[in-house]
């Protein structure tokens, strides 16, 4: 199983709210360099990443995650 993070809909968020990367991990309270990676497919990186994408741009797991078998 491989999960991996629906960028679209979370660059796409972030254009209507105006929201950073920087602003993001600052609402999580995770690392920049975190919430890049994980935006840029590297790896979603720890499980703090997702609630703070979450959290910063008021969207659900089930709108961001993607899991493939």
């Amino acid at each position: 199983m491989k999960i991996k993070l629906d960028t679209k809909k979370i660059y796409l968020a972030m254009a209507e709210k105006g929201t950073t990367v920087t602003e993001i991990a600052k609402a999580g309270g995770v690392s920049q360099q975190a919430v890049s990676n994980a935006l840029n497919g590297n790896r979603v990186g720890r499980v703090k990443v997702v609630p703070a994408i979450c959290k910063a741009l008021g969207l659900s797991a089930k709108d961001i995650v993607i899991i493939e078998d």
